[in-house]
């Protein structure tokens, strides 16, 4: 199954500024229910990157799959009280991870002509 709207750099942002401002209101009200939809979120996307690096071998999706899958677990341990940090902590590793995969796929780009890992 394709999700072609998830080639949409700015339907990708808008969700994520969606899901962002949703988890900080549920949080501002002691409500979990929040963390849970940002853990769909991170998780969702981990998946998505990571076979999505499996079939086209996109350069930033090597990064972004671990890095969501980080911020996933990071949302969980909070929920379990596990992880005693705000919830800005799994959205900060969410943006870094997304933000450093792209930088890397640029410059490797920049380098070789193509953002796919080279077989």
């Amino acid at each position: 199954m394709r999700f072609l709207s998830l080639r949409n750099v700015w339907f990708n942002v808008a969700i994520v500024v969606v899901v962002s401002a949703v988890n900080r209101y549920a949080d501002g009200h002691h409500q979990r229910w929040g963390d849970w939809l940002a853990t769909a979120l991170f998780g969702f996307y981990a998946v998505y990157c990571a076979q999505n690096f499996v079939r086209c071998r996109e350069i930033h999706c090597a990064i972004t799959a671990p890095g969501f899958l980080a911020a996933a677990v990071l949302m969980v341990l909070r929920l379990m009280s596990a992880g005693h940090y705000d919830y800005g902590a799994p959205w900060l590793v969410f943006v870094a991870s997304a933000g450093v995969g792209y930088c890397i796929e640029w410059i490797y780009e920049s380098r070789t002509g193509s953002s796919f890992l080279k077989h």
